[in-house]
C-alpha cells in the first residue's frame, strides 16, 4: 500500500479508484521500462533519457508442453482445513419464486474491490468466506452486510458495467454466503457476470428508466415461475416493484449458463453430476 497522499506506478491495470489500498491513491499505468526507471531516479522517468541498455529477453526455442506432470484428484481423500479456512455454500436448484428488497443502489462501474476489496485486512480473510462477508459492498454501502443478513435474501441494484476489474470470484461468493439472491444492473462486466452465474446469484439487465424509479428497501418479485423461464430460454422476465409498477428484465444467458443457474452454481451441478 502506498503512503497517503502519494503517487505511484503500477505496470498492470490495476489502477482504479482504491485498488492499491487507499481511498485517496493516485496510481498511474506505466511500461515496465518507465517503472523501473523512475524506480531508480524517484520520479516519472522516460527510460530513453537514461543511458542504460533496455535488459533482453530470449524465449526458449520449444514452449509445448503435456498434462504428465499433473495429478487427477483422489475423491476420497480427506481435506483438513485449519481455522482460517472457511466454507463454500452449495446453494439449492433455482426456486420458481425469486423475490426480496433491495439491499443497496449502487451508480456505475462498480468494481469488484467495491464488492470485496483487495486491502491486506481483507485479503487475510480470502479463504475464509463467512468472515470476508463482513466486508461487501461497505465501500459502497457500509451497512451492506448487516442489511443482508437482516434480509435473508434481496438485490443488489447497479448502473452501467457493475463488476468491472479484478476477475476474481470472491466478489461474486460474498453475494451469495450473505443470501443475496440477484444483481439487476444496466450492464455487467463480462467475467464477474459468469462468477454470479457460478455461484448461484441471478443477473438480471435492468433498463435505464427502471433504475432512475426503483430505490433501497423496495420490494423486488419476478413475476412469472423464475426457474421455468430460465429453463424454457426466455430472453426477459416480468419484475414487479412494491406490487406497484413493473418492468422487463433482460435474461442474457448462454444455454450453459442457464443450466448451472437452474442447478444452484457451478459447484452444484458439478456436485450433482457426480452424485
Amino acid at each position: 500500500m502506498p503512503a497517503s497522499d502519494s503517487v505511484s506506478l503500477r505496470a498492470f491495470n490495476r489502477n482504479f479508484k482504491g485498488r492499491s489500498g487507499l481511498p485517496d491513491d493516485s496510481v498511474y499505468l506505466a511500461s515496465p521500462e518507465v517503472v523501473a526507471a523512475s524506480a531508480v531516479t524517484g520520479e516519472i522517468t522516460d527510460p530513453r533519457d537514461l543511458d542504460v541498455d533496455p535488459p533482453s529477453v530470449s524465449l526458449p526455442a520449444d514452449m509445448t508442453r503435456t498434462d504428465a506432470e499433473i495429478l487427477a484428484p483422489d475423491p476420497d481423500t480427506e481435506v483438513r482445513k485449519g481455522d482460517t479456512i472457511g466454507s463454500v455454500p452449495l446453494e439449492p436448484p433455482l426456486s420458481e419464486d425469486v423475490d426480496g428488497p433491495v439491499l443497496t443502489k449502487a451508480g456505475a462501474n462498480v468494481t469488484t474491490d467495491h464488492i470485496v476489496p483487495a486491502n491486506a485486512e481483507v485479503m487475510s480473510l480470502w479463504s475464509d468466506p463467512q468472515a470476508c462477508a463482513d466486508y461487501t459492498l461497505v465501500r459502497v454501502d457500509e451497512d451492506f452486510p448487516e442489511t443482508a443478513r437482516a434480509a435473508d435474501g434481496g438485490w443488489v441494484v447497479a448502473g452501467e458495467n457493475y463488476g468491472q476489474g479484478s476477475s476474481r470470484e470472491n466478489a461474486a461468493l460474498e453475494l451469495a454466503v450473505l443470501g443475496v439472491d440477484g444483481v439487476l444492473a444496466k450492464s455487467f462486466a463480462r467475467i464477474h457476470f459468469a462468477n454470479l452465474v457460478n455461484f448461484g446469484v441471478v443477473p438480471l439487465t435492468l433498463p435505464d428508466d427502471a433504475y432512475d424509479r426503483i430505490d433501497e428497501g423496495d420490494d423486488l418479485a419476478i413475476v412469472e415461475d423464475v426457474a421455468s423461464a430460465i429453463r424454457d430460454g426466455a430472453d426477459d422476465v416480468t419484475v414487479s416493484v412494491n406490487g406497484d409498477w413493473t418492468f422487463e428484465a433482460g435474461v442474457d444467458l448462454t444455454p450453459g449458463e442457464r443450466e448451472t443457474l437452474l442447478a444452484g452454481g457451478k459447484l452444484a451441478q458439478l456436485e450433482r453430476e457426480r452424485d
